[in-house]
């Protein structure tokens, strides 16, 4: 009988044993099981989200789950997350029982790629089940919820990119870690952070790092920043950003503070101090840079415009405030003796440029408005003030609707000053032609543009510059008009780099006057460049707005509306300059000539000193040069071909060259015949005789300027 019984406990101690190791075989697959049918449908419920699940490892006390994707509705192309591995410690015995205890957590290279747009964002909603609540705004039941927290969550590796479509606002951290404990105690460092506007603006952050109870996250939320960048515009850069935000005194108000330098200089040049709200949308920050010379900056500098930086000095503060969705600012800059040069700008370093402004304006985020109240600018005793709106696309409209296009207006106003006054708080570097020139009377200005770029040829630009009101007293010799109202003498361009002196007049034998001119010349060049030439005061202003809607369309500047008169003043008075610097004088001098001479010697002026090809200066040389013939004998279709190489005439001679024209100036010749026609310039005779007349060279019989001339050009 004991021996029967030691037979069936030893065989009930086998079977045991072999359920035991049977289980343990099985424990892996059962707790795979567990987690992809209990656990994760659990998850998906809680987070709103669909979970996928590459792969399930479990063992003792250990899981690790891999490529887990989480994704939802509201993901635009890539899934809210993406996980290669996350790895649980839990206690094994009691989990044989039911008894989950789960220790540390850690998840290796999370990948977030939240979006936000006019139609949702697929993250709030998550944040709110997270947080205990459901979509009405109640306590989220979560689909039963999981209820087991870690002893402790380390997140290492992780990347985000948060899109905000709606504002153009792109959020980039290539080095996320992070570390949460079961008592509330969080740890977040974002590295390599970068804020991205569609405006241009931009930020750039070393590391910030976010400490908090969660428990009371609103209390003692601490958020540190180091080594950032703020890129305000090209050549502008905050930089040395470090600061903090902690919690203040009201329950949910943090309090901002924040310093840093330009451009990588040393030391502290700028603060700012303030306040946010992040649950009313509301705050305020004060940007302060007490005064200091550029000499701090100097390594910011040194590939800049700027000249001489100890001279120059600076102060500014702006003023930022948040509040339903509009951003306010105002501020005021005071800047004195700067110097900047660039070969584009002027010929030489322009000096003590001094001012005092003052802005101020909100941006809607909403609506996407940026509104300029106004922004005024005080120089040598002129004061300026413009104001304006910028309305970009996908801003909501007053009536609901989304914007399309976008939408531009601006007013600038000078108010009354004497001429003189205006004229000295140009630097005299900057209008170096202009210096000299005594005013008297009263100057003004105020004029206005709007464009719609769902409409371009709807738009408007009006107002006057009220130069009319000045007169000059004094001229300096070189622009004097009584010197041009006779004969003078003209340099001009004989070859590269080379200039000779010629005379408009009499004297030379190159020249010749206005009634000794086709009139078909004269009727195509003002078709072409000038049509309202005998009717205008030298600026055609129904051409400032042709041709900023034709630039508008092009999407750059392109097209001009120089007169014939302001042609004049480039080619004979400024034609050494190529600066910015030169168009100011150019519209000054325009004017001036205008209200001295009289139209005939303006145009008179203009034929015989502006170039027909590579050194050929003046309409008389020009007529023999191309046709073998005076002036006064050229028919509509040489006059026409005239036109048709302006502005560009070293380019286009080589079609004399090769005695042949090109397409291009063939559909152009066409064009200005035609349009010599329609405006009464050519007869029903002479415009069909010229549809007849080819257009025949006059034989280079020398050939030495295109042979031996033209290729100096460096034109082929």
């Amino acid at each position: 009988m004991r021996r029967r019984w030691l037979l069936i406990g030893g065989a009930a101690t086998g079977l045991c044993l072999c359920a035991v190791l049977f289980f343990f075989a099985l424990y892996g697959h059962i707790g795979a099981w567990v987690l992809s049918s209990k656990v994760v449908p659990k998850l998906e419920a809680r987070l709103g989200r669909d979970v996928e699940v590459g792969s399930i490892d479990v063992r003792r006390g250990k899981a690790v789950l891999r490529d887990v994707v989480i994704k939802g509705p509201g993901d635009k192309g890539a899934p809210l997350a993406r996980i290669d591995r996350v790895e649980a410690e839990f206690a094994f015995w009691p989990s044989l029982v039911g008894d989950v205890q789960i220790g540390r957590v850690q998840v290796d290279g999370v990948r977030v790629a939240a979006v936000r747009s006019r139609e949702g964002d697929n993250f709030s909603d998550l944040i709110d089940r997270l947080r205990g609540k459901d979509a009405g705004g109640g306590a989220s039941k979560g689909g039963g919820g999981l209820g087991i927290r870690p002893e402790v969550l380390v997140v290492r590796g992780g990347t985000v990119q948060m899109r905000d479509l709606a504002d153009g606002l792109t959020l980039v951290s290539e080095g996320v870690e992070a570390t949460a404990k079961r008592d509330g105690q969080l740890s977040v460092t974002l590295g390599d952070l970068a804020l991205l506007t569609s405006l241009g603006p931009y930020a750039s952050v070393q590391h910030v790092v976010v400490t908090a109870d969660s428990k009371r996250a609103l209390e003692t939320t601490v958020v540190q920043v180091g080594g950032g960048e703020v890129h305000l515009w090209p050549g502008m850069v905050l930089t040395g950003l470090t600061g903090k935000v902690t919690q203040g005194e009201k329950p949910g108000q943090f309090v901002i503070e924040f310093s840093g330098g330009y451009g990588g200089a040393q030391g502290t040049l700028w603060k700012a101090s303030g306040w946010l709200d992040p649950r009313a949308a509301a705050g305020s920050l004060l940007v302060k840079a007490d005064r200091f010379t550029f000499d701090r900056i100097a390594p910011v500098l040194e590939q800049s415009m700027v000249r001489d930086f100890a001279k120059t000095a600076i102060n500014a503060e702006l003023r930022l405030d948040l509040a339903d969705e509009v951003l306010s600012y105002k501020g005021m800059v005071d800047l004195g003796g700067l110097n900047l040069f660039h070969p584009m700008l002027s010929e030489s370093t322009v000096r003590d440029i001094s001012f005092r402004g003052n802005v101020e304006g909100s941006y809607d985020r909403k609506a996407r408005v940026m509104r300029l109240v106004k922004a005024e600018l005080d120089s040598r005793g002129v004061n300026a003030s413009l104001a304006g709106t910028l309305e970009l696309p996908d801003g909501i409209e007053p009536d609901g609707s989304v914007r399309r296009f976008r939408r531009f207006d601006a007013r600038l106003v000078i108010p009354a000053v004497p001429c003189q006054t205006m004229l000295d708080a140009i630097p005299g570097e900057l209008v170096p032609h202009l210096v000299g020139f005594k005013m008297t009377g009263t100057f003004a200005t105020d004029v206005s543009v709007d464009v719609d770029w769902a409409d371009l040829q709807a738009t408007q630009l009006g107002g006057s510059v009220g130069i009319r009101g000045c007169k000059v007293k004094k001229a300096p010799e070189e622009m004097d008009a009584k010197r041009l109202s006779h004969s003078f003498d003209h340099e001009v361009e004989v070859a590269p780099d080379k200039w000779e002196k010629i005379t408009i007049g009499p004297e030379s034998k190159d020249y010749v006057p206005i009634e000794e001119i086709s009139p078909f010349l004269m009727n195509s060049l003002m078709t072409t460049e000038d049509s309202s030439f005998y009717r205008h005061r030298g600026f055609i202003t129904r051409e400032f707005r042709t041709a900023l809607i034709k630039n508008l369309e092009a999407g750059y500047f392109r097209y001009g509306a120089s007169s014939i008169t302001m042609q004049m003043v480039k080619n004979v008075l400024l034609y050494r300059d190529k600066t910015l610097a030169r168009k100011l004088q150019e519209l000054f001098l325009t004017w001036y000539l205008e209200s001295e001479l009289d139209k005939d010697r303006i145009l008179e002026i203009y034929v015989n000193a502006i170039e027909y090809g590579p050194g050929l200066y003046g309409i008389k040389p020009a007529a023999f040069q191309y046709f073998g013939k005076a002036p006064m004998e050229l028919g509509p279709v040489e006059a026409v071909f005239f036109s048709s190489i302006l502005p560009a005439p070293k380019k286009r001679y080589k079609q004399f060259c090769k005695d042949k024209l090109s397409s291009w100036t063939e559909k152009k010749m066409e064009r200005i015949l035609a349009t010599m026609y329609k405006r009464e310039r050519l007869t029903d005779e002479e415009y069909q005789l010229a549809q007849m007349t080819p257009l025949v060279f006059q034989p280079d019989k020398s050939g030495d300027f295109c042979h031996k001339k033209y290729p100096k050009w460096g034109i082929k």
